[in-house]
Parts: C-alpha cells; sequence; structure tokens
C-alpha cells in the first residue's frame, strides 16, 4: 500500500509539472509560501469500531502513516498533528484537544510516533478541536495554512463546527479545511464546513486522503481571457484582481498583458482558494466563484467589450464629466474632458459639468468603436450693478426656464463662463421691499465671446 500511494503522489505531481509547462506565457513568479499542513485526528472511541478488514483506528493510522511516508522532505512544507479523544488534558471529554506534534520541517517521523502511541478512548470535540487550530498556526507572512480533519463521527459536544470553520477562514487562519470521513457518508453536515470527501470503504479512505494530500503540494496555473464583442482574448492592459472569495482579502493584483504572441500571459496561483475575479474595467466586471484545478491550466474567460468616448472641448478649459449607466443614478465615473477613456460596451447617462450643466442621455458606445461628444466654447459675461441686488440667472429652454446660479449680489463686477444660448438675469435692488419691483433683463450668449451685461 505504502509503493502505490507513493506511485500516486508522484503521479500527479509529475502532471502537475507538465501542465505548468503548457501555459500560455511564462508563469508569473510570486515568492513561493510554506506549506503547512495540520491534521486534526480523530482518536475517539467510536474509532474502535470494526471497519471491513479492521478497525476503523487501524486502517485510519495504517494509512495516514503510508501516505506520510510519501511526503517530500523540503524546507517549504511543515506538518503538524492536533488529536481529540485520547483524555491528555485536564477537564471534561470536551475539551480533550492537544496539539501533539507542533509545525516543523521533518515531522514525519515524529507524527508516525504519535499515531503508534494512540488507543481510541473518549469523545468527539471537533468544533473545539478545530477553534484550538487558531494557536497551532503561528504568525508568518508569507504561509499558506491547510487544515486535514479525519474523523469517523459528527460533533458530539454541541458545537458548531460549521461556524468554527468558516469564523476561522474568514480571520485568515486557514484555507477552506479537507474533511475525510470515515465510515458513512457525512457530507449534509461537513459540506459547509470544508471539502468534504466521503470514505465509506477502506480504498475510498486511501484515495481520499492521497488526493487531498497531493492536491495541497500542487501549485496551478491559469491564463485570464479578457473577451472581446467576438469572444476572442484581445481585450488586455486593464487592472485584474483575484480575491479569495471567503475572506475577501486580495490574493493577486496585476496589470493584465498579452505575451509576444498575443496571448495572455500565465498566471502562477494557489488552487486551495475559490476566487472572485474582478476586472477593473468603467464599469467593473466580476466573475464569482472561479476554481482553479490543482495541478492543471485552466483558463478564465471574462467578456469584456470595450469602445472608446472622447470629449471634444472646444475652448481646451478643464470640464469634468460625469458618467453614469444609462437610468442608473450612481456614477460610475468621472472623466476630464481633455482624456479619451474605455467603457464596457452599452448606453450610458452624461453630465458635462460645464455652467448650466449639459446631458447626454442615452449615449450607446459601441464594441471597438468610438464616440465624440462636443462641448461649445464658453462665452464669458460680466455682471455690473450700480447697487447691491438679490438675483439670480436663468437660461430659456423650449418656454422653461433652467436656474444657472445666484447673483453675489455686490457692486464688484461678476463674471460667469455660459454655455452659448439666451439668458435671463432676475433682479430686485436690495433698497426696495416690493416684489413687484422685481426686474428681468434678457441676453444672449455666443460661443467664445465676451460681453458686459449692465442691471
Amino acid at each position: 500500500m505504502t509503493a502505490s500511494s507513493a506511485r500516486f503522489v508522484a503521479l500527479l505531481m509529475l502532471i502537475a509539472l507538465a501542465s505548468w509547462g503548457r501555459g500560455q506565457g511564462q508563469p508569473v513568479q510570486h515568492p513561493r509560501p510554506v506549506t503547512r499542513i495540520l491534521f486534526v485526528f480523530d482518536a475517539s472511541g467510536s474509532m474502535a469500531d470494526y471497519w471491513q478488514s479492521d478497525s476503523k483506528f487501524a486502517i485510519a493510522t495504517s494509512v495516514f502513516s503510508s501516505i506520510l511516508d510519501t511526503l517530500p522532505v523540503k524546507p517549504d512544507l511543515e506538518l503538524a498533528l492536533r488529536v481529540y479523544g485520547q483524555n491528555r488534558v485536564d477537564g471534561p471529554p470536551c475539551v480533550d484537544s492537544r496539539l501533539e506534534v507542533p509545525f516543523g520541517p521533518n515531522n514525519v517521523g515524529r507524527i508516525k510516533a504519535v499515531l503508534r502511541s494512540l488507543r481510541p478512548k473518549e469523545s468527539t470535540p471537533i468544533a473545539y478541536s478545530l477553534e484550538q487550530t487558531a494557536g497551532d498556526f503561528t504568525p508568518c507572512e508569507n504561509c499558506r495554512n491547510v487544515v486535514i480533519l479525519i474523523t469517523d463521527g459528527l460533533e458530539a459536544c454541541g458545537g458548531d463546527p460549521c461556524g468554527i470553520s468558516v469564523k476561522l477562514q474568514k480571520q485568515g487562519i486557514f484555507l477552506r479545511p479537507f474533511i475525510v470521513g470515515i465510515g458513512e457518508n457525512m457530507q449534509a453536515q461537513f459540506d459547509c464546513m470544508g471539502n468534504y470527501y466521503n470514505a465509506t470503504r477502506e480504498e475510498d479512505y486511501q484515495r481520499a486522503l492521497s488526493t487531498i494530500v497531493s492536491t495541497t503540494l500542487k501549485s496551478a496555473t491559469t491564463q485570464i481571457n479578457l473577451l472581446d464583442h467576438l469572444g476572442r482574448p484581445t481585450q488586455s492592459n486593464v487592472h485584474v484582481t483575484l480575491s479569495d472569495r471567503v475572506t475577501g482579502s486580495v490574493k493577486y493584483s496585476f496589470i493584465h498583458t498579452l505575451n509576444a504572441k498575443g496571448l495572455p500571459d500565465t498566471l502562477e496561483v494557489d488552487p486551495l482558494i475559490t476566487y472572485d475575479v474582478v476586472v477593473q474595467t468603467i464599469p467593473p466586471v466580476r466573475k464569482e466563484k472561479v476554481w482553479i484545478e490543482p495541478g492543471r491550466h485552466t483558463a478564465v474567460d471574462i467578456p469584456i467589450p470595450q469602445g472608446y468616448l472622447t470629449f471634444i472641448v472646444e475652448d481646451k478649459r478643464a470640464v469634468s464629466c460625469i458618467i453614469r449607466q444609462e437610468g442608473r443614478g450612481e456614477a460610475i465615473h468621472v472623466q476630464p474632458g481633455d482624456r479619451q477613456e474605455k467603457y464596457l460596451a452599452g448606453k450610458y447617462d452624461i453630465t458635462v459639468l460645464t455652467v448650466p450643466r449639459m446631458n447626454f442621455n442615452g449615449v450607446e458606445i459601441k464594441p471597438d468603436q468610438g464616440i465624440q461628444l462636443r462641448v461649445p466654447a464658453a462665452g464669458t459675461i460680466t455682471i455690473v450693478s450700480s447697487e447691491p441686488v438679490d438675483g439670480c440667472l436663468y437660461m430659456e429652454q423650449t418656454g422653461n426656464f433652467l436656474w444657472v446660479g445666484n447673483l453675489r449680489g455686490d457692486t464688484i463686477p461678476e463674471q460667469f463662463q455660459l454655455q452659448p444660448g439666451n439668458y435671463r438675469a432676475l433682479y430686485r435692488y436690495r433698497s426696495s421691499g416690493k416684489t413687484a419691483d422685481s426686474k428681468q433683463l434678457g441676453f444672449h450668449v455666443e460661443s467664445g465671446q465676451s460681453q458686459k451685461v449692465t442691471l
């Protein structure tokens, strides 16, 4: 069984290496983390029950030991062992969990020695054992922490293994754990906790544990295919993030690049994480629950057809342009008037912060095409008054008045940069206390022209 397990793991690792070589470009390298695997082993009384050819405990420890023998000895792999159900701690059975072998390199011999010393005895405090793992994983800046739980039963102490697991994952204590259920199908109870493997037969147990251990040692590669409207991976030069779906933390952040062959570069990633991918287009595109298969090269397709938007500001002044998706109130971008920007293909409502504001509604941006919006040169209006006034400016629009702004109201000349059109100044001298003394003065603004308006 030892030789068979060794060949199985070796074959998977060779497949992984071959798969990396098939990537579309050279993998983007990151500092390789230390993989820390904590085995949480069930040595409770029920493990003494007979199961096929022997007791569950005898089979579990034998296969476990043989798998340990296949593990490579290398500085970036550390192992540890926590055991529950041994009555080795002070207190009731529901706190009977102890870190038997702390993390360290070359720990296989120590773990096997502990396994030989165990005898099935007490209860099954799974939630408590998981909670204690927070102290087993000492602080480390570049470590990937993995928990492998081997159990033949469910929580027996009233704890909440799923709640504890999710909490510790969100805190970044460990990645989504692996669970091997011995003897019966417990998937309904453990699916919420992590990656569950059912082992109702001896060969299932060996296969599951071999698969889990080899998976934790693999890397994987991916390429993010940013697709145009024809489904081709031609889009690039945009910020992309891959975040841990459980914790929300960003694991990889990069500017998407096409290599010399015009293909997306290859990224080496941790396959034990389920990712949410965000492409920072305008607006952003999100693809959730992305899983990169261990030892394989996985292509992730994300459609982002884009077109261009340009503003032609005739007098070259600085203006800001607020961009919203059609029919939505939230602004997705503020584009300077002197810059061209890419947007996802679609329709947009646009407000240009001239005086008065210019609105372009339902502007359609088409894939791989550009659209230009013209902003006429403003006219300069100087308002002069012989005495203080209260008043405002309006623009005439098809029988209605569009409020432009209030007058400062003193005798110092006040200047406005206004878009071309017909306007009215509505005012009343402050020396008058009568509504009937309100006055109106109409004037016309020419693009690029200056004039004085005397009240």
